[in-house]
């Protein structure tokens, strides 16, 4: 063999071919660049590193002498891993169960909060239950001891401590026992105590009683406060200016008064009111009277409107009602009457009348 780096003289001619000519040219000898390497290096492998040019020998004790080195790093380091520690993931898995164990707290918080607030409002509505029942006894109570008080008095003075309207209603009562004297009444039983709604209002009770000799009698009551109760004397005694029977069979000419009377619709024209066209009837009654008139009011106008609206409906009905009866002079109608005004809708009066009304 030859050496590689040997030089060679030897020329090449090189022919050239145009399109019309042939030209021939002479290629120059080859000029090496650098210093001359001695023919014993290129056969030493040890020198090989030092060569710009590559061989195709492979180079073993390079491999073996690399690989013991990668063998002998120590393990924990970046070069034995291959890669950094994940730190941020740690952070981001600590922050999510500190965020974690924060919401559990801060719901354990509200729910016992809330739970207070829970029981702190049963132990309101049992305190409101229970003083609402203590003072649903005490009213009872109170209701109960005002009827025995009423009906046990032994003077008017006595009464009217009792009573409804007691200015309003001295003199009436005065002028009542005048003519039949005070007896105290005691309460054998007490049948019933009913709350009654009138008007939206729920201040009013029905109490029955029993007496001796088993006589029975009702109270109506108007409750002030739970610690105060008032009875309507009025109904209790079914109060008239006059006696209904003596009323009905004398008819003063000319007299006007206030009666606590049923009505009915009816239908008796006669006399003065024959006339259908233009009165409306009402059949009047009382408590304590069998006697029976006829009150007349002008129709489809002012006060026969109201009576109207106030029946509708109720023609098979007898309602109460205090009504201002008046007889006119010369009247020839016997059972007629004027019905003048409605004093009431019913027996008793909600408000303290105006006017010394009765």
């Amino acid at each position: 063999m030859r050496p590689l780096d040997e030089e060679v003289a030897t020329n090449h001619r090189l022919i050239r071919l145009g399109i019309d000519s042939v030209e021939e040219i002479e290629e120059l000898p080859p000029v090496r660049v650098g210093e001359r390497i001695s023919s014993d290096l290129l056969l030493n492998p040890s020198g090989k590193e030092n060569l710009r040019t590559r061989s195709i020998e492979t180079d073993l004790n390079s491999l073996i002498e690399r690989e013991i080195q990668v063998m002998e790093e120590p393990w924990d380091t970046e070069a034995a891993t291959g890669q950094t520690f994940a730190w941020g993931w740690v952070a981001l898995v600590a922050c999510v169960f500190a965020a974690a164990i924060l919401w559990s707290l801060a719901n354990l918080n509200k729910v016992g909060g809330e739970g207070a607030d829970l029981a702190r409002q049963n132990r309101l509505n049992m305190n409101l239950e229970n003083q609402e029942e203590i003072d649903a006894e005490t009213q009872v109570s109170t209701i109960e001891n005002a009827a025995r008080n009423f009906l046990g008095s032994r003077s008017v003075e006595e009464m009217l401590r009792y009573v409804r309207h007691p200015e309003r209603l001295r003199p009436l009562i005065e002028a009542f026992y005048a003519e039949s004297p005070l007896k105290p009444m005691r309460i054998k039983n007490l049948l019933s105590l009913e709350p009654l709604t009138i008007d939206n209002s729920a201040e009013y009770w029905m109490v029955s009683c029993e007496f001796e000799g088993n006589v029975r009698s009702q109270l109506l009551l108007e409750s002030i406060s739970i610690d105060e109760a008032r009875v309507d004397w009025e109904t209790f005694v079914c109060h008239q200016p006059m006696a209904w029977n003596e009323f009905v069979k004398n008819k003063p000419d000319g007299y006007t008064g206030d009666f606590r009377v049923y009505v009915q619709k009816d239908h008796h024209y006669s006399h003065e009111f024959s006339d259908s066209t233009a009165f409306d009837c009402y059949r009047l009654t009382a408590l304590n009277g069998d006697e029976v008139l006829f009150g007349y009011v002008p129709r489809g106008r002012g006060l026969g409107l109201r009576m109207d609206e106030m029946t509708a409906g109720k023609e098979d009905q007898t309602l109460p009602m205090l009504l201002r009866l008046h007889i006119p002079r010369d009247l020839t109608s016997p059972q007629g009457v004027v019905i003048k005004e409605i004093v009431s809708s019913r027996w008793f009066f909600m408000n303290d009348p105006k006017g010394g009304e009765p």
